[in-house]
């Protein structure tokens, strides 16, 4: 089987799907990827059956070339602002070809989403036969669109679940270690992280770790009484997580955030804001975290306090269930879902 790729940034939580894929009915993968004007610096590995191609060197008839060249029988594409990719999707509808949009997008019901699913009913069919979703905001979205229920498939992304591996053997925790990990911009709602640890009242048996880089660093790294670390490789972060045991995530808008999977893969407890795409699919409030409304940073501060009155025996109790909880999707489940399109 021959699938074409037509991606944007890659990240390391598309590689155990990848991986996946290609191992399975001796399946060639030729990926293009966005090289250009990255948002980290994550350099994906070279993986046995998927070749890479870089977007900058390729023009929207260099795409389609290597399309007719190939002869995919599936393609996929994360979302259709590449004009160049859209050439070439349009190509393979027209031959009948299944092609796969990605959407990570929620459904806000703005005047603009409004407006643009008027346009975009039309201009969609053109362009893809199925649409791959994140969660259930999502598949809100995508029937909008114009989708039958029959061409909405799950599951677009999933954690690396054996690389975020939680050991169930150790639960004791002293001490409440916070931690945030993400890029270090006012989305993310730092701003709030910082203003509910200002006030939080336990600050002699807890700690704040901020990993990440970003235009507010600068903030960060002012706050005497907050550790910070720079963007770290996905390895080298699955290892560092282990060291601390409640995450947060106070977006101010996250269409999805694949974070909340690797951390519940780690066994991890998670406070994340009701921005957050993954929130609802991945956490049960007082059963492995809590879900805040976004902007509210006393909300979140509230919730800290909650995560900090829990006793040892409960926190491990969460721990063990945020990993519970990460078994929804694995890159097996993920890989399965695209690939069901051909069934």
């Amino acid at each position: 089987m021959v699938i074409l790729y037509m991606y944007a940034e890659l990240m390391g939580y598309n590689i155990p799907v990848l991986k996946e894929l290609v191992s399975k009915n001796d399946t060639q993968i030729h990926l293009i990827h966005w090289d250009h004007k990255k948002l980290t610096v994550y350099k994906a590995p070279e993986i046995e059956n998927v070749t890479y191609y870089n977007r900058s060197e390729l023009s929207a008839m260099d795409i389609l070339k290597l399309a007719k060249k190939i002869q995919p029988e599936i393609a996929y594409v994360p979302n259709w602002y590449d004009k160049g990719y859209l050439k070439t999707c349009h190509y393979l509808r027209r031959k009948n070809i299944p092609v796969v949009s990605g959407l990570d997008n929620q459904w806000q019901g703005t005047l603009k989403q409004r407006f643009g699913i008027l346009l975009m009913r039309l201009y969609l069919k053109k362009y893809f036969s199925h649409v791959w979703v994140a969660g259930p905001y999502q598949f809100e979205f995508a029937k909008r669109l114009g989708f039958k229920k029959d061409n909405i498939i799950f599951n677009l992304y999933s954690a690396d679940i054996e690389k975020f591996n939680f050991d169930s053997s150790d639960t004791h925790q002293e001490s409440l270690k916070f931690l945030f990990v993400g890029r270090l911009e006012e989305v993310k709602g730092i701003r709030d992280l910082l203003k509910a640890w200002g006030e939080f009242p336990y600050k002699e048996n807890s700690s704040l770790t901020i990993i990440g880089d970003g235009s507010l660093q600068g903030l960060v790294q002012q706050e005497n009484d907050v550790n910070h670390l720079n963007f770290l490789q996905p390895q080298e972060l699955a290892e560092q997580v282990k060291l601390y045991n409640c995450f947060i995530l106070p977006s101010l808008f996250e269409p999805y955030g694949v974070v909340i999977h690797e951390l519940a893969c780690a066994g991890m407890p998670i406070i994340a804001s009701n921005e957050c795409g993954a929130a609802p699919v991945f956490i049960i409030p007082d059963y492995n975290g809590y879900i805040f409304k976004a902007g509210d940073y006393k909300a979140l501060l509230e919730k800290m306090i909650m995560m900090h009155e829990k006793s040892n025996d409960e926190l491990a109790k969460m721990k063990k269930n945020a990993f519970k909880r990460s078994k929804l999707i694995s890159p097996e489940v993920s890989a399965a879902s695209f690939l069901s399109v051909l069934n």
